[in-house]
């Protein structure tokens, strides 16, 4: 079984739609792939908000990251430590107390490996 290497940036972007709590996720996992996030950032580029979770989360369970209680307008927050995101599973960052028009931002550094089997 080799590992091919793909090292990704992924910038996702969403407006939320109504007032409450705003979610941005990344998509998920492919079958065959895992995403080592070695930076994930996240903001509201709209104005300062309730308290931001940061997440992995696997169908309807999720993995708490980090939590920033008193976020800042239109500043990155980071997570700086690796993780790893198995196949099926997400980044999800939710803030509370968004209203509708508020935009999210989530980005991704980091790289994927591609599982696959060699026969020689």
């Amino acid at each position: 079984m080799a590992k091919i290497i793909d090292s990704v940036r992924l910038p996702y972007n969403v407006v939320v739609g109504a007032s409450g709590t705003g979610t941005i996720s990344s998509d998920r996992v492919k079958n065959g792939q895992m995403l080592v996030c070695q930076s994930i950032a996240f903001r509201n580029q709209t104005a300062a908000r309730g308290a931001i979770t940061l997440q992995l989360k696997q169908g309807a369970v999720t993995y708490p990251l980090a939590y920033e209680p008193a976020p800042a307008a239109n500043e990155w927050y980071t997570y700086p430590y690796e993780q790893h995101v198995n196949e099926g599973e997400q980044v999800e960052c939710s803030q509370a107390s968004c209203i509708a028009s508020d935009i999210l931002d989530l980005v991704i550094i980091g790289y994927i490996e591609y599982k696959k089997d060699i026969k020689g």
